[in-house]
C-alpha cells in the first residue's frame, strides 16, 4: 500500500507510519460499515447478495458472508458485543491513546509529577469540545471529585 501511494502522492518516509495508521483505521472503518449496512441488516443470504456493495465481487462477497456464519465468528462477535455493553464510562480520546494522554499530563505538572488514575479518567472522560458527558461517567467524576478534595 505504502509504494502505491507514493505511486500517487510524493510524502516523506517520515510519513509512512502515519500513512499506515491511517489506511488501517478506514480499512477497519469501512468493513464494520459493510457488515453493518449488508450482512447484518438482511435475513437471507439470497436478500444480502442482492442488496451486496457493488464495489466487492460476488464471489468474494459470498466468501465473506460465509465467513460471517462461521461458529467460532459469531461467537467472538457475540462476547465482542457484551464486552461493549459492560463499559458504563466510555472514553472521549478517540484514536489518542492512554499512555500520550499519560505523558501530557504529566509533563504538564511542575516537577514531572505522575498523573492519579482520577487525573487520567476525568481527562479521558471530559469532552473538550463541550459536548456533554453521560450521566454514569458525570457521576463517577464527581464521586473522584469529593473522595479527593475529603482526601
Amino acid at each position: 500500500m505504502w509504494d502505491y501511494i507514493n505511486q500517487k502522492f510524493i510524502l516523506p518516509i517520515e510519513s509512512k507510519k502515519w500513512v499506515m495508521q491511517a489506511l488501517c483505521r478506514a480499512w477497519k472503518k469501512y468493513k464494520g460499515e459493510v457488515k453493518q449496512n449488508h450482512f447484518m441488516k438482511y435475513k437471507t443470504t439470497k436478500r444480502m447478495l442482492k442488496n451486496r456493495p457493488l464495489e466487492i465481487p460476488e464471489v468474494q462477497f459470498r466468501k465473506l458472508i460465509r465467513y460471517w456464519h462461521l461458529p467460532e465468528i459469531k461467537a467472538m462477535s457475540a462476547k465482542n458485543i457484551e464486552n461493549r455493553s459492560k463499559q458504563t464510562c466510555p472514553h472521549r480520546t478517540g484514536s489518542t491513546g492512554f499512555g500520550i494522554v499519560h505523558k501530557q499530563l504529566r509533563d504538564s505538572k511542575e516537577n514531572n509529577e505522575e498523573p492519579s488514575r482520577a487525573e487520567i479518567f476525568t481527562v479521558t472522560r471530559t469532552s473538550r469540545k463541550g459536548k456533554e458527558i453521560d450521566p454514569k461517567s458525570q457521576s463517577t467524576i464527581d464521586e473522584l471529585t469529593s473522595r479527593i478534595e475529603v482526601g
